[in-house]
């Protein structure tokens, strides 16, 4: 039969020839260069030789312009953020920090994404040309028919590197951590693995074993997807037989057998990662994990490698009867020896002796937790016998009288709003706590930056929101303890501009940087800013600070414009070589811009320095959550937790420092080693902000919230939750809710030559029961800064809990009818933080009473609760409520002292002769001091025979004899 009676279809004929195959006839090396094999005809009807293949895409010019500018393209706007960002960075002197970090997120992209790119297109390219080579003669080569399938595979090459590329550099901080890791000073008891390798090398070991699997996988995918498309055809029809391809076997061979080993590496990790382990009683490496998962884990080790093994040898010659014994065993010791006897050993083995057994892990469980919260830093000491309060423990501590906060921050917040906002476009966030020398006295104070919120704005026009309302001004400030007559709070500082009537003065009001300040604006531009409201006109000011990016060229005005799609930048007139641009206002994303590794306390708070600037302190955390043995707080986000950074903002310059309040830290060792420059030490902190250093609640609660399980160290005692605590719960706004740490200054129990502290404290109760069992204080002064001390309460005694109080108010009839009378007349009671504060060997109970009418927003304190073990005070101020507590005063006289009274505690024995001697004593002194012009003696003098005067009214009021009628 000649070449001409076999009738080969065209178009198959066509494919045919494409792919290589020549039915023409002639010498196979000849080329294509004359057109028909060498005889300048058509060569006796012969089909020619294919013509030789154009060059590989990676080598032709116009691809690389065509990538060079889709790449431009895609990376403009990150381009125009990363030369803007630079810029901001070098302002703020803290460029070193951003190039560093921006050099090592580009390193670990161009390293993921070469990595990636040699390894997905090299397969992808090496499989489509070995496809190509070994189709069958009667397969048309499906791969060749397809225009421009490199460039195909090329781009979905990059697409796929683009994304590896991605998770490698948003790893950086991982990288940073493993390169400059320290030591941590401890092993852990199983494996004697230094705690530093699982805090920063195991993180990376796990990501970069997970990433290679994946990069594979997905190689090997596509290997086998070119394979099989070349051969559509035959896949269609159900004949296509990819064992019996040579080249596809030994590609396949080659990505699986290195998939498995990176399994088997995977796998002796997992190890390792066995002290994170939920399985047992607690946290860790249990003693199923030990004596059946670790066995199983190598048992898997030795099967992979079996099995790559078997997998290596099908390179060479077809025989998946090894690979598939070997896999099988895998699997098998996956589902049986890591998954069904660990489950039975511990069913059947463990939960009979679950105590006995787990023993020595418990043991490890408290001992790291302890570690990694500080627990075992924390000093446990025995309050001793708890006594009723007396009138001398009342006199030995006037000073935490003085300072005890009547003022709840959630009602306090609506009061600033209504009489200090002045304006609907001023608004103040989170109120402050701290405290201050005033008169040469500390006083605990609460505070509130007025800040800008442009939402509110009569007008808000573009050059409103970003040329002249650029800032917030002053703050408010008053005493805890201090109520004016109405019932609301007395002012230290107030008003517009900042008046205040101590010796704290606000130079410097201005507020450009804040909790609130999160948009953009131009200052030291042409317009004048608003400073603030003053009468019927407004005070305007120029802002001559260093704070935001100078705009002193065109390029960088197109830059910004082009970052915030905003073309009046370079429209606008105002804006000159002299305005600056200032972004990243908010404390948060401020610091966060910087140290994106720091994670940051939910509450910076504001200070007035002694040179009348305000500065914002933020506290900083280091975390992890691959401390070993150590149990996750809450959600599982960490099991690791420092306060490892004191951070100071400047509120119109905006400048930003930070302190290593925790040099002992790891974590923050390996980051003060990476960015030398960017810390410092806590001693060069300004003396009057070292002064305004406090203990955070949000570390303060994480601790005792390990702690109210974790101070139990006796393994039995632990496995049984014997003595197991819990947060006592208060009411507020009628509902129950978990009790906060609360700041006080008073006097710490049992400390030699004790003088008075400012303290962040907390109770505690039993988990079923709401009587106090304990209370922790953490110490903020400067001198003990960071000690935390938990006094244990004599269990053999009743010691009521804030819940038992609460209860007790409820049931006291003259209290419970005056709140319901105040509900029924168009107003609603809220009950403050119901304060437990320790005084010697008692507590006094302090409970703020707040009444708020329904027509309006602003909440006033019209009581003040005080209990003991014993007794009920209530009064309209704090001076009168403890001595209706101990003087006897009754209930149904509560109307008898004013507020806005500073009455000195009087002992319960106080009769009505000495308060008439005493009343006559502060009489004949102000009209001495009247005489002499002493007029500030005069108004103390006044104020006291004031209170002697309400004292003798109640008292009166209280004990005279009921009037009988003449006859």
């Amino acid at each position: 039969m000649s070449r001409e009676d076999f009738d080969i279809p065209e178009a198959f004929r066509r494919a045919m020839e494409e792919g290589g195959w020549n039915f023409g006839g002639g010498n196979e090396d000849e080329d294509d260069g004359g057109g028909n094999g060498g005889d300048g005809g058509d060569g006796g009807g012969r089909r020619p030789f294919p013509r030789r293949p154009g060059r590989p895409f990676w080598r032709n010019r116009t691809f690389w312009v065509l990538a060079a500018l889709f790449l431009l393209f895609i990376s403009f706007n990150w381009i125009v953020s990363t030369f803007t960002e630079l810029m901001w960075f070098r302002q703020i002197q803290y460029e070193d920090v951003w190039f560093k970090r921006w050099i090592l997120q580009v390193i670990g992209f161009g390293v993921g994404f070469v990595l990636a790119m040699v390894m997905l297109l090299g397969n992808w390219l090496v499989a489509k040309q070995r496809a190509t080579k070994t189709a069958s003669p009667f397969s048309p080569n499906v791969l060749t028919q397809i225009p421009g399938i490199s460039w195909l595979l090329g781009g979905i090459a990059i697409f796929f590197s683009f994304g590896f590329a991605s998770t490698t550099a948003a790893q950086w901080e991982e990288f940073l951590r493993f390169v400059y890791s320290v030591d941590y000073g401890l092993t852990d008891p199983i494996f004697n693995r230094e705690v530093s390798f699982y805090l920063f090398s195991l993180p990376i070991y796990d990501f970069v074993q997970g990433w290679f699997i994946s990069l594979l996988f997905i190689a090997l995918i596509g290997v086998v997807g070119l394979y099989a498309f070349n051969y559509l055809p035959e896949l269609q029809r159900g004949r296509w037989q990819p064992q019996n391809i040579t080249a596809l076997r030994q590609h396949a061979a080659i990505l699986g057998t290195i998939i498995l080993v990176l399994w088997a590496i995977g796998y002796w990790f997992d190890i390792y990662n066995l002290m994170y382990s939920p399985r047992g009683v607690a946290f860790g490496a249990s003693y199923t994990d030990i004596n059946a998962s670790l066995w199983a884990l190598r048992a898997q080790i030795v099967f992979v490698l079996l099995t790559a093994v078997a997998l290596i040898y099908n390179i060479f010659k077809l025989d998946l009867r090894p690979v598939i014994v070997t896999g099988g065993l895998w699997i098998a010791a996956t589902f049986i020896l890591g998954g069904l006897l660990p489950g039975i050993q511990q069913r059947y083995v463990v939960e009979p002796n679950e105590l006995e057994r787990e023993r020595p892990y418990i043991t490890h469980n408290i001992e790291f937790t302890r570690e990694a919260f500080a627990l075992n830093e924390i000093e446990t000491r025995d309050f001793g016998n708890v006594t009723d309060l007396t009138e001398q423990d009342l006199i030995e501590n006037q000073a935490t009288i003085n300072n005890v906060r009547l003022w709840d921050y959630r009602p306090l917040r609506d009061t600033y709003e209504q009489l200090q906002a002045l304006r609907t476009y001023y608004q103040f966030g989170e109120l402050d706590i701290d405290r201050y020398e005033i008169d040469g006295e500390i006083r605990q104070v609460m505070l509130g930056a007025r800040e800008l919120n442009k939402d509110n704005l009569p007008s808000p026009s573009w050059v409103n929101r970003n040329l002249e309302f650029t800032h917030g001004y002053g703050l408010v400030m008053n005493p805890v303890n201090r109520v004016t007559a109405d019932g609301r709070p007395e002012f230290f500082i107030q008003d517009l501009p900042p008046q205040t009537k101590i010796d704290l003065e606000v130079t410097r009001p201005e507020i450009y940087y804040g909790e609130l300040d999160d948009d953009v604006v131009y200052v030291s531009s042409g317009r004048e800013e608003f400073d603030y409201p003053s009468g019927d006109e407004n005070v305007y000011s120029s802002y001559s600070g260093t704070g935001g990016v100078p705009l002193d060229s065109f390029l960088k005005r197109l830059a910004f414009a082009i970052r915030f799609a905003d073309i009046n930048v370079l429209l606008s007139d105002d804006i000159n070589s002299g305005t600056r641009v200032q972004l990243h206002r908010t404390i948060r994303d401020r610091i966060q811009q910087i140290t994106p590794f720091l994670a940051l306390d939910d509450d910076p708070y504001i200070v007035v320095t002694d040179d009348g600037r305000l500065m914002w302190i933020a506290d900083a955390y280091t975390l992890s959550s691959r401390f070993p043995y150590s149990t996750p707080i809450g959600d599982g986000r960490f099991n690791y937790i420092r306060n490892a950074v004191k951070i100071t903002v400047d509120a119109y310059n905006g400048t930003v420092n930070y302190y290593i309040a925790d040099p002992d830290d790891p974590i923050i060792q390996t980051y003060n080693a990476a960015f030398p420059g960017l810390f410092q030490d806590m001693d060069a902190m300004p003396a009057d902000l070292m002064s305004h250093i406090r203990y955070p609640e949000d570390l303060f609660l994480v601790q005792m919230q390990q702690f109210i399980t974790y101070h139990m160290q006796d393994v039995r005692v632990f496995y049984n939750k014997e003595d197991k605590w819990s947060f006592p719960t208060e009411l507020f706004e009628g509902s129950e809710q978990a009790m906060e740490p609360y700041y006080v200054t008073t006097i710490l129990p049992g400390e030699e030559d004790a003088e008075q502290e400012y303290l962040l404290i907390l109770p505690f109760t039993p988990a079923s029961k709401q009587n106090m069992v304990a209370w922790a204080a953490a110490r903020n002064d400067p001198e003990h800064y960071g000690q935390l001390v938990v006094y244990e309460l004599p269990k053999q005694e009743l010691i009521f809990g804030p819940m038992q109080i609460e209860g007790r108010i409820d049931q006291e009839p003259s209290i419970s009818e005056q709140f319901s009378l105040w509900n029924q007349q168009g107003s609603r009671v809220i009950r403050g933080n119901l304060l437990v504060i320790p005084m010697n060997s008692s507590f006094l109970y302090v409970e703020p009473i707040y009444l708020r009418a329904d027509t309006s927003a602003l909440p006033e304190l019209k009581r003040v609760i005080v209990a003991s073990d014993t007794r009920l005070g209530m009064l309209t101020t704090l001076e009168g409520a403890l001595q209706n507590l101990l003087g006897g005063i009754p209930l149904e006289t509560l109307d008898g002292v004013q507020p806005g009274d500073d009455a000195p505690i009087i002992t319960g024995d106080s009769t009505v002769d000495e308060l008439i001697v005493s009343a006559n004593a502060h009489l004949e002194a102000a009209e001495q001091a009247q005489r002499d012009g002493d007029w500030a003696t005069y108004g103390e003098e006044l104020d006291a025979l004031k209170s002697d005067l309400a004292q003798l009214e109640a008292l009166i009021g209280a004990d005279a004899p009921e009037s009988t009628p003449e006859p």
